[in-house]
């Protein structure tokens, strides 16, 4: 298993914050979650209006120009950051994976460029893990949570991801881990690129684990892959909340779950 990579602290580091696109659409409170943990860890944050996809939709076309214009769009709107923050973990993946093999060939400048760029890509919860005594100030939720981790390899040894050892640290909650998610290599796209989707071999174990795990609330660390396993959940009658691991660890109790809507959550019929 290869070495996981982990940022060196630096208080009031600027930090850019890249916002993926199902992220913006669809649940701007997460944004508001990585904000106010990044600022509470000592960086400066900010989160560029004007942002473009990471390339992760192009890649998964073969549109290997459209992915290498927008990565050159993606450097030249955070390039000059000290940290970007990524919500995503596959577009984490794409920034460390993808970008090196798409740009390097094209001139030495831009692959010096490209090179520096990744170094400093760093999932939100790895900037945060980072942070000298960070764990002391989590806080606000409590209870038994189920976690999902999803990554390009098996672990054997349980998972090695930030978010992960920060909810271990939280005094009030307890975790129990389910079956990983070993996602798809993007066909096409350079190794370790890969895809927010549920196999079909992963579903059915994974759907009788939460359903048995006693876990009142499940995390994970990707917004849409959450979203498509909330329709799974609804089907198999699992009652379970869905949220994102960055307001668990925010504290974030007002924020709907996943997959609930509005009319649900204060009574209302839906019919």
């Amino acid at each position: 298993m290869a070495k996981q990579r982990r940022p060196k602290y630096k208080k009031d580091a600027r930090v850019g914050l890249f916002v993926s696109c199902t992220t913006n659409l669809f649940r701007p409170s997460l944004i508001k979650a990585a904000v106010h943990l990044l600022e509470k860890a000592g960086y400066e944050v900010e989160a560029p209006s004007i942002q473009s996809c990471c390339g992760l939709v192009s890649l998964r076309s073969n549109e290997l120009d459209d992915a290498r214009d927008l990565a050159k769009e993606v450097i030249s709107q955070f390039g000059h950051y000290d940290f970007v923050a990524v919500l995503s973990p596959f577009c984490a993946k794409v920034f460390e994976r993808a970008y090196m093999p798409l740009l390097s060939e094209q001139s030495e400048e831009l692959a010096k460029i490209t090179a520096k760029f990744t170094r400093k890509c760093f999932e939100v919860s790895d900037l945060l893990l980072a942070a000298p005594d960070f764990a002391q100030n989590l806080g606000g939720f409590a209870g038994k949570v189920a976690f999902l981790d999803v990554s390009d390899a098996p672990n054997l040894f349980g998972s090695q991801v930030a978010s992960r050892a920060l909810l271990g640290q939280m005094e009030q909650v307890s975790v129990v881990d389910l079956p990983q998610i070993c996602a798809s290599q993007v066909k096409g796209a350079p190794d370790g690129t890969i895809s927010p989707e549920l196999g079909q071999g992963d579903l059915s174990g994974l759907l009788h684990a939460v359903r048995s795990c006693g876990a009142g609330t499940l995390v994970s660390t990707d917004l849409a892959l959450l979203m498509e396993l909330s329709t799974h959940l609804r089907k198999y009658g699992s009652a379970i909340e869905l949220r994102p691991v960055l307001e668990v660890l925010a504290g974030d109790t007002q924020s709907m779950p996943i997959g609930i809507s509005a009319r649900v959550m204060s009574g209302q019929s839906v019919l």
